[in-house]
Order: C-alpha cells, then structure tokens, then sequence
C-alpha cells in the first residue's frame, strides 16, 4: 500500500483581494496542481510553473491562485501527482504515478469594502505543544478574516522538518486550511542552520517579511525587526545584517503610508515581533538575558527608522511579543500611537489578541488561554 500523500494539511497564507497562495508538503516527489472556483464543482485550475517546467519537489510546493473577486468565497482541492526519475538506455525517463487528492476546502478573499475586518494574533509560541493546543481551539470560538502568527514561532530552525512541523502543521493540528495565516519573523525564526531555508516555505507576498495588506477598513502593515542585539554581536559572527534591512524598511514604509489603500483606511496598525517600545520597570533578569548595555527586549532602531514614519501615517496601533511579558503603553505626548504586547509560550503566561473593526470602533482584546481579560482597547477611526 503506498504511503505517498500530504506531510499535513493545506496552509492557505497570502491573502489579498484578488489572490492567495496555497501551500503544501508532499510525502515523496511530485509535482502537483490546484482545482479551484466559486462552489464545489471547481472548474479552474492553478499549477506552479517557473521558466517552463512544473515545480517538483518533495519538501514544498507553493501555488498562487490568481484573478480571483474580493469578498467572494472560493472552494479549492489540491491534486499531488507522484513523480519517479529513472533512467533507461541512458537516457532521463520521468513516469508520473498515482495522483492524491486533498479534501475540498473553502476560503473568502479580502475586500477593503468589507464593513467589517477581524483577526486573531498569536506570539511567541516556541513549539510549545499545549499551548498551540489550546490557541488552535480557540479559532473556533468566532468566525475571523485572519490569523497573524507574529514570530518566534520555533526554537531556532536546525532542521528544515521543524518549518513543516510547526508552521505548516502545529503539533500535527490542521489550522489554516480555510482561514488563512499571515506570518512575521521573530529573532529565533531567523536563527539555525536551516532559518534562511524558511523562505523555501512560507513568507509574505514576493517572498518578503515587510508588507501591508487591507480588510474592509482596517490597514495591516508588517514589519521585520530582525535580531534582538546588535549585527556585531559574537553570537552572529559576522552574519547579521538587520541595521541595513531596518532602513531598508524605512524606505518601504515612507512610500506605503502614502499609498491610496493605505490612506483611505479608517484603521492602522503595524505588526511587529520585537516591541518599539517598553516604558514599565525592566524585570532584574532581563539584562542577563541579552547582555550588559544591550537592550534586547525592544528594537530602539526600529523605533529610531520607523516612529516618525508611523506618525505620518497615523498609525494606531502596534501589535508584538518577544517580552513573554504581557504588556500595554497606551498613546502619549510624544507617541501617538499604542504599545500591545501579547505573552509567552507557557500556556498559564500564552495570550490570544482579537480584534474587529467597525464602522465606529476597532475593538482589540487581549485574552489568557483560560479566558481571562487582560487588556481591552477601543480606538476610533483616523480623522
């Protein structure tokens, strides 16, 4: 009997108005292919080609489903075919053997004219298997647009199988199939001997870890902090270059807050790994932690590059982890907009921020597993 299949279930990442991407992890080499339409009968197909030739690969296969309606709902099924190289009289001979076939789902693209936009932001989860337990549960409770997995979300990547195990398939649970994910990088996501491999699988649109998207009135920017202590540091030993990106990003960003999507949106904010800012006591074992001098627990170049530009662009809110300390810095004289800081990978610590914004509010929670209320922010649309 053949074991030829799917590693997991489907990951549905990259939503915007008139695409998505669909992401899977076959068994064996194969090559594979998505049907898609507007209800169960399918009718269309999207397959992955580059210079000519159908990917194969027996690690990931990404598809882009294009030309797709805002606001419509979709229906997809992916098809793996299963691929043999061989050889005969010396010469290359490829058979395509059994074909599999995942279950039909279903997914609804974006549409800035929504009325409505709401998310669920996890953080900072480490491969914690209860814990990703429990925030999976928690998708449950209420229908949403998106996820946001805002970083950290393994120990380091050693391992290409750990990005199969943990972001395409969390401890073996299927989370993403119909909801789709969106991802920043936390500092231990870029650290390991297979971290620059992550890409291979998963990033944001054209491959990068800074970018914007919209959902009816709500405006989502991303942005990669990159390492928690300075590029020099004996750590890195020589490989760190996230100064020069963090500017890079600046540069990005000064173009994206004046771009029309963005400007006409009521609600703003900026998802972000490492925390801007940090303005509360500084626990005794956090200078331990990152060093003397070093202050891990913030990203002040990102603050330094970024913070006017998040002025000029009105900017509501910033939403990270990093600090495995739950935290809120509400706007001030000098900072206009607000801190969130979601909890740690401990299940009794782990936090699940929610927010849904309106036509007179974007209302954000944010919540222990148990329940229990920690923050409550309510923020009115952009003047």
């Amino acid at each position: 009997m053949s074991d030829f299949g799917f590693r997991t279930q489907p990951v549905l990442t990259n939503i915007r108005e008139t695409s998505v991407e669909v992401v899977v992890s076959p068994t064996d080499l194969a090559m594979g292919r998505i049907a898609y339409g507007t209800d169960e009968t399918l009718g269309q197909w999207a397959d992955q080609v580059i210079r000519g030739q159908h990917q194969v690969s027996d690690r990931v296969l990404r598809f882009t489903l294009e030309d797709l309606e805002p606001g419509r709902e979709y229906h997809y099924r992916v098809h793996l075919n299963r691929i043999n190289f061989g050889e005969s009289d010396g010469h290359s001979q490829v058979h395509e053997q059994e074909e599999v076939l995942s279950e039909t789902f279903r997914f609804k693209t974006l549409n800035h004219n929504n009325p409505t936009a709401s998310f669920v932001c996890w953080n900072d989860t480490h491969e914690n298997s209860e814990t990703l337990k429990q925030l999976i549960q928690t998708l449950h409770e209420d229908p949403i647009d998106f996820i946001f997995w805002n970083g950290d979300v393994t120990n380091d990547i050693f391992r290409e199988e750990q990005i199969i195990g943990q972001y395409f398939s969390p401890q073996g649970q299927a989370y993403a199939t119909e909801t789709p994910v969106m991802f920043s990088r936390g500092n231990h996501d870029v650290r390991g001997r297979a971290a620059r491999r992550l890409s291979d699988y998963l990033s944001g649109p054209g491959g990068r870890y800074h970018y914007g998207f919209r959902q009816g009135p709500l405006a989502c920017l991303v942005l990669d902090t990159g390492e928690d202590k300075p590029d020099e540091h004996h750590k890195y030993a020589g490989l760190a270059r996230f100064d020069r990106y963090r500017e890079m990003q600046a540069e990005w960003l000064k173009r994206v807050i004046q771009e029309p999507w963005f400007r006409s949106a009521p609600y703003r904010i900026v998802f972000t790994h490492i925390p801007l800012i940090w303005e509360a006591p500084i626990p005794d074992h956090w200078p331990d932690i990152w060093g003397e001098g070093i202050r891990g627990w913030v990203s002040d170049d990102g603050y330094n590059k970024w913070h006017n530009l998040l002025v000029d662009g009105q900017v509501q809110l910033v939403i990270s982890g990093h600090t495995h300390l739950p935290a809120w810095f509400p706007p001030n004289e000098s900072r206009p907009w607000g801190q969130l800081i979601g909890g740690s990978p401990k299940p009794d610590r782990a936090t699940t921020i929610r927010g849904h914004a309106g036509g007179d509010q974007l209302a954000v929670t944010m919540r222990s597993l148990d329940g229990e209320l920690l923050e409550e922010l309510t923020l009115s649309p952009v003047s």
